[in-house]
């Protein structure tokens, strides 16, 4: 049985961005909803607390499986996101990991 996988990007940009750049950031992501499949939960953000050692911006993607997370790397909209990316210099950081009962400790309500 697959299990969904969370795909966690964190962002630094070598200079201090604008608010064009988080602006252009969201918009593109939000393209992907209900378009690259096996998306099952989005989420993109500034930092605010100021202890994510100058990382800036956060996106957090959920896939139903790894399968899904493999099919989202070549997506055509992931692609252009990425360029974009790649044409700034940012500092990109990923972790990957499935959601077992090991790693989802706590889903908002009961125990595992």
């Amino acid at each position: 049985m697959s299990q969904p996988v969370q795909h966690l990007v964190l962002f630094r940009l070598r200079e201090q961005p604008g608010p064009e750049v988080e602006e252009e950031m969201r918009r593109q992501i939000s393209s992907w909803v209900g378009v690259i499949p096996g998306l099952r939960r989005l989420r993109f953000g500034a930092d605010v607390g100021g202890r994510s050692q100058g990382y800036q911006f956060c996106l957090l993607t959920e896939f139903d499986d790894a399968e899904s997370l493999a099919a989202y790397v070549p997506h055509p909209l992931h692609q252009a996101f990425l360029d974009w990316v790649l044409e700034r210099p940012f500092d990109v950081l990923r972790f990957d990991y499935p959601l077992t009962k090991e790693t989802s400790l706590w889903e908002g309500g009961s125990a595992l």
